[in-house]
């Protein structure tokens, strides 16, 4: 893996634990890609060809100038076509950044209990600075073995630095680009799986924030300066870990879209999905901006993330008005036996970016 490889659109925004303000959107075009902050500079150019009799070109400009004639054409209706109806939708109306944002903004409305109670993914930990008994920080930290003992971990692991350095350096802003060269894809190929994992990504950056700011961890560094680590600390509190929930919540999502089968005796827990979250996860103690329970809890978010996820219409899809004789609707997805498939406890429907996402992986 090359450092600092362009993987995809979406690379710049992962690893909220990495470059600060590296949002990475803004040369999607160069590649042709996506439709955002294009230059494209239009002057006033020679027309095609010398008019007869003329020694020299007429400025042509934009739009042209057309004596006697309509342009831009009138369309036949007398009107231009206004979405949605005349114009179907298509995931390319949104760049993988800003769909993304429209996912998140389905599970912000989430609410448990519904449709009064505070927000789903409010609840996914708890601190609690008047009660420490059910702080899950504290809880974490006691689990461990203590505050010292994770900083002892923290220094065994450093040993890996030079080893894991180009590695760990490109994994601060290139989760996506790990999980596509594990599956070889990208948003030519597989669009809908790309759309997913840039959903998860997104949903993962904002989960590990409001987390943060609700727990206000100092990063290792500033309790224990033998750790020193070859990074500056990113501009945010350390738990839980923003890698760690993206990398799981990506994983996660990708093993309901590409199952892998899994050899004899082997778990879920083989997947290499899963291995790959945790090495990237791992990465950042080795640098020494995570405690090892940042990343236990940075999982924990991510467990319990992919459930609400899947709640959200543009990921799981809608279902259709027409029942099958069983009462479920035509669309809901079902197995090789007809029976419905459940993900993450929540039915799944064909016109979802999940269901999309698995077509573009079912042999054609």
């Amino acid at each position: 893996m090359v450092q600092g490889a362009a993987f995809g659109p979406m690379d710049g925004a992962d690893g909220a634990d990495g470059a600060d303000g590296a949002e990475g959107f803004e040369t999607l075009d160069a590649l042709g890609g996506g439709r955002r902050s294009v230059f494209r500079p239009i002057g006033v150019g020679p027309e095609f060809a010398r008019r007869a009799g003329e020694a020299d070109y007429r400025g042509h400009r934009w739009p042209p100038r057309l004596p006697g004639i309509t342009w831009p054409p009138v369309p036949p209706t007398g009107i231009w076509p206004v979405a949605p109806l005349p114009i179907a939708p298509r995931l390319g109306d949104f760049t993988p950044d800003n769909a993304s944002l429209l996912v998140l903004a389905e599970l912000a409305q989430l609410r448990n209990p519904a449709p009064a109670g505070p927000a789903s993914w409010t609840l996914l930990m708890r601190p609690n600075v008047t009660a420490p008994g059910v702080d899950d920080l504290v809880n974490d930290i006691a689990a461990f073995g203590g505050l010292q003992a994770e900083l002892r971990e923290l220094r065994l692991l450093a040993q890996f630095r030079a080893g894991a350095m180009q590695e760990a350096l490109a994994q601060r802003n290139g989760i996506i680009g790990y999980f596509r060269a594990l599956l070889q894809f990208n948003l030519q190929t597989h669009p809908y799986t790309y759309y997913l994992t840039a959903s998860a990504l997104r949903v993962g950056q904002y989960l590990c924030m409001y987390y943060k700011g609700r727990f206000n961890r100092p990063r290792p560094i500033r309790l224990d300066p033998s750790i020193l680590s070859p990074i500056g600390p990113p501009g945010h509190p350390s738990y839980p870990s923003g890698h760690a929930i993206q990398a799981f919540l990506i994983a996660l999502c990708l093993e309901q879209v590409v199952p892998v089968a899994l050899g004899t005796g082997l778990t879920a827990a083989h997947s290499p999905f899963r291995l790959l979250a945790e090495r990237i996860a791992k990465l950042r103690e080795v640098l020494g901006v995570h405690y090892p329970t940042d990343t236990i809890a940075g999982r924990r978010v991510a467990d319990g993330a992919f459930p609400l996820m899947m709640l959200c219409p543009r990921i799981a899809g809608t279902a259709s008005p027409t029942l099958a004789s069983d009462g479920l609707p035509v669309n809901q997805l079902r197995d090789a036996a007809s029976a419905p498939v459940l993900i993450g406890g929540q039915p799944v429907y064909d016109n979802g970016w999940l269901a999309l996402a698995r077509g573009e992986w079912e042999p054609r």
